[in-house]
């Protein structure tokens, strides 16, 4: 017998959240993946804290609040340590714990080696791979009085094989991020402490259209650069990006860690 959406009471969609009752942090949530990943974890029954230094992350929250979920933005430059400690210390007084830190912030970065200042090298590595390292290294605390937690990570395809067209620092950072999912996971695999990373191929976000500026090209051009790039012949989605995230950070991967996923189209394979 096929059972209707309106059959199923409010109990029974409890009970089908796979983050009910979970505190999870998601850097660079203001838009991108990221604030399509803090509504599907909202809506997955999660408390989540918005992080960014984008202010648009305000509305992100209250669109959560909106669907009768909870959310908070807190103010964040990822460049300061001090601002990533103040986000957790904020998140453990207002929610108690903390069972998820998603950090997916990112920027284009500066293009080539040739185009590339300290500036810039210092600003992009800083977001990315610092602020993963502290970023981690405060919330492992509260996730051991837990006695269990998740970390995911932010990747792309471009921290697991060279790019022409990206940046090298872009690169760099990411690939950093590769290598920290798999040293974190291993030193704390015993704690019951699960680390992973997502890879995303291209998806139309922000970040994808810095990138498309700083190669001169139409949208046009960049689009069918980018298709002819993936085996699928199409650029990958928000959904399937943040579907990957949902199920790395819920107990139906409980056995899953140290992976570094990519979510490609089959990229990473050519």
């Amino acid at each position: 017998m096929e059972i209707k959406k309106s059959q199923i009471g409010s109990k029974d969609k409890e009970k089908m959240m796979r983050l009910k009752n979970k505190v999870a942090i998601i850097t660079g949530s203001a838009n991108g993946i990221g604030q399509a990943g803090a509504l599907l974890f909202a809506k997955e029954g999660a408390k989540v804290v918005i992080a960014d230094i984008n202010r648009q992350g305000e509305l992100v929250a209250e669109k959560i609040k909106q669907q009768n979920n909870e959310a908070t933005f807190i103010h964040t430059d990822l460049c300061s340590v001090s601002n990533i400690q103040n986000m957790v210390e904020i998140t453990i007084k207002k929610y108690g714990k903390i069972d998820i830190f998603w950090h997916n912030a990112g920027i284009p970065g500066p293009g080539s080696i040739d185009d590339t200042t300290e500036e810039e090298y210092e600003k992009a590595m800083a977001i990315h791979l610092k602020a993963g390292v502290f970023g981690a290294k405060f919330v492992i605390p509260e996730m051991r009085k837990l006695g269990t937690g998740c970390i995911l990570f932010t990747s792309s395809i471009s921290g697991l094989k060279a790019s022409p067209a990206g940046s090298v620092t872009y690169s760099l950072a990411k690939a950093g991020l590769v290598m920290l999912t798999k040293c974190l996971a291993i030193s704390l695999a015993g704690e019951n402490i699960r680390v992973n990373c997502i890879c995303p191929g291209p998806i139309d976000t922000p970040l994808l259209e810095g990138v498309r500026i700083r190669l001169k090209q139409t949208p046009e051009e960049f689009r069918e650069l980018i298709e002819k790039s993936i085996p699928i012949g199409r650029h990958i989605t928000l959904d399937e990006v943040i579907q990957a995230a949902l199920f790395l950070v819920s107990d139906g991967a409980s056995a899953i860690t140290a992976v570094n996923l990519p979510v490609d189209g089959g990229m990473t394979a050519t």
